[in-house]
């Protein structure tokens, strides 16, 4: 299962003079921590100032960890959701005290408190009173990625009556808002809401608005979005006595931790975010939005951020986040103060003592007395990361007429399959202005639609099936 770091841990090797750290001494950390494999980048004002790699990233293979190797992010997956989210917020796609319910297909209650509301920063606060359910959550790991969708995983977790749904289980007891308690499926959701507002596969749309942007080459969610898979560093279990190989293994739940990418690549992401929402000449996210992200959302939990979360060396303050999950544990933080910032990944569990912090607090020490030059450049860009087809149009034929329109329009749909179908109306950042249709599609299909209530504007009509959509561009003229 994924394992839930605090964020205030003990501090470790406070004593450690702050030189370089020798290969063997890191060496001698991941032994102690039953880790065959790390690598590490230290970033200062923007600058690639250090890039080490330790031991074995396939132990069967005897395959040394490289630059290049692909590591699992775990929960460090979380800030990519976070990323995707505040892009939507900043176009006024919703706002963070929103009601989630106004964006879901399906509606989300608390079994005790159904009049209380969840909204999009309890999801990114971790007080939206969703808990993991660790049995359930378990059972959806495998081989592969899963091929259950985002909206099956949630509507059967979160709805009555649904396979996976348990009102003790699955909510905490508490009222929405008023506790902090981490949550796995919680930051799921927000990536699902992404996916609706946006009406386009979560991940595909984190490979076109993130990653391509940023140059984060051999980066993906899915396992089927890596072209080479032996790239990617095999996750190994201590178990007390032997070391296992986990399996490139999957869930159903993969925003929350999937993500799999290399040392540049993440390397990348931080120096974006350590400059305020851009990457040498491209911005992702607007300086305000960033510096709002790393502020303490509501005193429940004052390390607490949007997604990102706090964390202290020396009593100096870091953003970023930990991730564990079977076989893997990382870390990204970085300092505004003195712009150092520091990542670390390991296929490893590490042990109660000795984890991949150990290593990270030793690394940070070091990289913030360094001082930059012109020479500490990033690798060049050579990007090969495909974005997945995804198959938007495969099973809906779908017109529209007439085209622009004022009063009425009409919809002809051809559906073989007999799919459910869900159809709405958005404006151009994917609010939904009108809900058309939600049934049981089928051949030749007329679907009227008033517009009487809708104002003049660019439009656009969403037609979301199981495994495809069609989106067209429509205008209102009244």
């Amino acid at each position: 299962m994924k394992k839930l770091f605090a964020f205030a841990l003990p501090l470790l090797l406070s004593g450690l003079a702050h030189a370089q750290p020798s290969a063997t001494y890191m060496q001698d950390i991941l032994n102690n921590a039953y880790t065959p494999g790390a690598n590490a980048v230290i970033i200062k004002d923007g600058h690639w100032m250090y890039q080490q790699n330790w031991g074995k990233a396939n132990i069967a293979q005897n395959q040394d960890v490289s630059r290049q190797t692909l590591f699992m992010m775990a929960s460090i997956s979380k800030t990519v959701i976070a990323t995707a989210l505040m892009q939507l917020w900043e176009k006024g796609a919703f706002q963070l005290d929103d009601n989630i319910n106004s964006y879901l297909p399906f509606q989300v209650y608390h079994p005790v408190h159904a009049n209380d509301s969840v909204t999009f920063r309890m999801l990114a606060m971790h007080t939206s009173g969703i808990k993991d359910n660790n049995a359930v959550m378990g059972s959806l790991y495998m081989y592969g990625d899963s091929p259950m969708s985002l909206d099956t995983l949630l509507r059967n977790y979160l709805v009555p009556g649904g396979n996976l749904y348990s009102a003790t289980g699955n909510f905490y007891a508490y009222h929405m808002g008023k506790s902090h308690s981490y949550s796995n499926i919680g930051a799921t959701l927000a990536a699902y809401l992404v996916q609706r507002i946006t009406g386009d596969d979560f991940a595909h749309y984190c490979d076109t608005a993130i990653f391509q942007k940023l140059c984060m080459d051999h980066t993906s969610y899915k396992l089927a979005g890596i072209s080479d898979t032996t790239l990617i560093a095999r996750p190994y279990m201590w178990d007390g006595s032997t070391l296992t190989d986990a399996g490139l293994y999957g869930y159903a739940d993969y925003p929350d931790g999937q993500l799999r990418t290399n040392i540049t690549a993440l390397a990348r992401f931080m120096t974006m975010y350590m400059q305020y929402g851009q990457y040498q000449n491209t911005r992702i996210l607007d300086s305000a939005t960033v510096a709002y992200m790393m502020t303490p959302q509501t005193p429940l939990n004052t390390g607490q951020g949007i997604f990102f979360s706090k964390y202290t060396v020396d009593n100096e303050t870091l953003w970023g986040h930990t991730g564990g999950d079977a076989g893997v544990s990382t870390a990204m933080f970085f300092n505004y103060t003195n712009q150092t910032g520091v990542i670390v990944l390991t296929n490893g569990d590490g042990t109660p003592t000795v984890n991949m912090l150990t290593i990270f607090d030793t690394l940070y020490r070091y990289g913030r007395n360094l001082t930059p030059s012109v020479a500490d450049t990033f690798p060049a860009c050579n990007y090969v990361t495909g974005v997945p087809n995804i198959s938007k149009n495969a099973a809906i034929g779908m017109q529209l007429y007439p085209n622009p329109a004022s009063h009425t329009a009409w919809l002809l749909l051809n559906t073989p399959g007999h799919e459910d179908l869900d159809i709405v109306l958005t404006d151009m950042q994917g609010r939904i202005i009108k809900k058309i249709y939600n049934g049981k599609g089928s051949e030749n299909q007329k679907i009227t639609i008033d517009l009487t209530d809708i104002n003049s504007g660019l439009y656009l009509v969403q037609c979301n099936a199981k495994n495809a959509r069609k989106v067209i561009k429509f205008t209102v003229v009244q």
